[in-house]
């Protein structure tokens, strides 16, 4: 997990004690400071979904061909 500055251990400069009311103190944080302009998934949600190569190869393909050669069969 990240770890945020908290708005109550952030060092203000004397222009933002004077200007800024909380709610500007609070965008100071880096909550929304990381990645948050990124559209789509962090490295971690890519590399958990996706696709792995099977060990097996392509097992399914070739299952599917033969099921589907012998339905072909019957008919």
């Amino acid at each position: 997990t990240m770890s945020h500055v908290d708005v109550k251990n952030l060092k203000l400069s004397k222009f933002e004690e004077e200007h800024y009311d909380e709610y500007d103190r609070y965008n100071l944080t880096d909550k929304y400071a990381e990645g948050s302009a990124r559209k789509g998934r962090t490295k971690k949600e890519a590399s958990d979904n996706t696709n792995r190569q099977n060990p097996a190869g392509h097992e399914r393909k070739i299952v599917e061909k033969l099921q589907n050669s012998e339905k072909k069969a019957k008919e």
